[in-house]
């Protein structure tokens, strides 16, 4: 990566597992991170703080994350550009278009590895 400071990236996981393994995943990286468990959460931390990339799950237990997304996307003033990338267990075609319709920049299917997160930190954070 050119930037030479640890991207801040929100991640918005409600499973612990894969919340945990993301979570090392992304500090390996060199990351800087914040979780939020859920939509509340992920509404909150969007007011605060100005994010590099959000990962966002989209099965949330109380705002689905397609919601969360145009929510970022409309509310947002300071995270209203950032690049989201929107996670899930299901490759189902319609999640991915509803994501994407919604204003998430990538579609992946969870858990992201490696080398997939060092792609997208090199396509959406080194070029800031």
């Amino acid at each position: 990566m050119t930037n030479n400071q640890s991207p801040l990236v929100l991640l918005v996981e409600d499973n612990y597992l894969i919340k945990k393994i993301s979570t090392i995943l992304l500090k390996q990286l060199n990351c800087i991170v914040d979780v939020a468990s859920n939509g509340k959460e992920t509404l909150e931390f969007i007011q605060e703080k100005k994010y590099n990339i959000i990962f966002m799950d989209i099965g949330l237990p109380d705002i689905d994350g397609i919601t969360l997304i145009q929510k970022i996307r409309k509310l947002s003033k300071i995270n209203c550009n950032v690049p989201v990338i929107a996670l899930t267990a299901h490759s189902d075609h319609d999640y991915m278009t509803k994501s994407l319709d919604a204003g998430a920049n990538e579609f992946l299917t969870k858990p992201f590895n490696m080398q997939i997160g060092q792609h997208l930190l090199q396509r959406y954070y080194a070029a800031s």
